[in-house]
This record gives structure tokens, sequence and C-alpha cells, in this order.
């Protein structure tokens, strides 16, 4: 092989790894939170539930800090219920079920970008 052929070669692979690393520098990191991301619109509301959202148990912060609320859920597992997440789309709204028992649960974002996160 040529030292043309080897540094024409060597410069094709570069430029391979260039455009790997890059594929996706321009896409927006997938939200971390506890609502599902859905395509084409983003998360409007989140409502967090005792059991069933149909019980109408809803909970409420237990405390109101300017850009993040805290919820304490341990007690709905130590009830042996589940915490239910609503996440609401403009018009439409997906349940997720937290089967797995969480301690707390933080609302950040605003209105704007609404996120739960829980641990």
């Amino acid at each position: 092989m040529s030292s043309n052929e080897w540094i024409r070669r060597a410069a094709c692979i570069a430029a391979c790894f260039v455009a790997t690393a890059c594929a996706g520098a321009d896409r927006a990191p997938a939200p971390a939170g506890v609502c599902p991301v859905h395509a084409g619109t983003g998360v409007s509301q989140i409502d967090l539930f005792d059991g069933d959202p149909a019980e109408q148990v809803l909970l409420a912060p237990d405390d109101d800090q300017a850009g993040a609320n805290t919820y304490s859920v341990k007690t709905v597992y130590d009830a042996h219920r589940v915490l239910t997440i609503r996440c609401h789309y403009g018009a439409a709204s997906e349940d997720v079920k937290l089967v797995k028992p969480v301690s707390v649960c933080r609302y950040s974002g605003g209105e704007a970008h609404p996120t739960l996160t829980c641990k």
C-alpha cells in the first residue's frame, strides 16, 4: 500500500469517527423524569395521585418553594398503595403507575417545562 493510499484511508477513518461523534449533537437530550416523551408535544401539566386517579386522591406538595415542589410519597407505599402520575400533553394525558416504591418526588420547570423526578 502506497503512502498516499494509507493517508487517504486514515483520513476516511478519522472522518467516520467525527461523523459518528457528531451524529446526535444537534438533538436535544431526552428530559429526565417520570413522564414519557411524546413526539410533537411537551408535558403541559403533571398531577400526582395516591392510587387510581378515578379515586380522586390528588396529592398536594409538602412545600411551596419558588421553582420546585417536593412531594413526600413514602406513606402511599407504606399503605400498600401505588403512586400514579398523570402526565398531560395538551388535550391528551397518560397515566404512569410507579409500582417500585419511591420516597420523594420533585416537580420543577414551572409552567413552561414541567418535569417530575422521583427517588
